[in-house]
């Protein structure tokens, strides 16, 4: 398809969300936080349905060099965020570089998903970490769950919204950068470990499982 197709495929991805978005009800669980510049982590599997909470609010985003990348970049686009393009495999640090930029700039926040762009699932990689600690600014973890979605086959295990369901987006207590552990490992460990904690407490709460593990 080429990077020109991908890119105009992920637009019309993004622009369906829109309509999609108008069918769910969200609750929103302390996006006040989102309120100063952060850097919001949260699981790939997870990115949909906070992409539906903050459709159009003009923060930036990583997407990898790949195809599957310019697809990514064209659905943020189409949905009101803007894109970094790189990933750890292939131009991260001029990504992060860029994403300081356009925080400094004014956009309200960082968005990572952290585990991204193809795994290791649940594994946090270091680029959040950096860039908290250039910026100055908190970590936020982030995710959501529903009553009703469809869960993916894929190595992130993508939790869909289905249409006219009840969606609760939870967005954690901030990690000041400078509470961060020293090493970059250790710190990595901590925002994962927030984020497990906080999507199994909603997962049991609003679907009734964890929908990862099915328990």
């Amino acid at each position: 398809m080429g990077e020109r197709g991908s890119y105009l495929l992920g637009g019309a991805i993004g622009l369906s969300l829109w309509p999609w978005r108008a069918t769910v009800r969200i609750e929103s669980r302390g996006r006040h936080r989102l309120g100063a510049p952060a850097c919001l982590a949260f699981w790939h599997g997870r990115t949909i349905g906070l992409l539906m909470d903050f459709l159009g609010c003009g923060a930036v985003a990583m997407a990898s060099r790949s195809s599957d990348g310019a697809l990514a970049a064209g659905a943020l686009a189409a949905a009101g965020v803007r894109t970094a393009r790189g990933s750890s495999r292939k131009g991260g640090g001029e990504a992060l570089v860029e994403m300081e930029e356009i925080v400094r700039a004014g956009s309200p926040f960082a968005a990572l998903t952290v585990d991204g762009p193809r795994g290791p699932w649940r594994v946090v990689k270091p680029g959040i970490v950096v860039l908290a600690r250039r910026l100055g600014v908190p970590v936020i973890p982030g995710t959501f769950s529903c009553r009703g979605s469809r869960l993916l086959r894929s190595w992130d295990r993508m939790v869909i919204p289905r249409p006219f369901t009840r969606l609760v987006t939870v967005y954690g207590e901030p990690i000041p950068a400078d509470e961060l552990p020293d090493r970059i490992e250790d710190a990595c460990d901590l925002i994962g470990r927030r984020l497990d904690e906080l999507t199994s407490e909603i997962d049991r709460e609003v679907a009734g499982r964890e929908l990862w593990t099915g328990a």
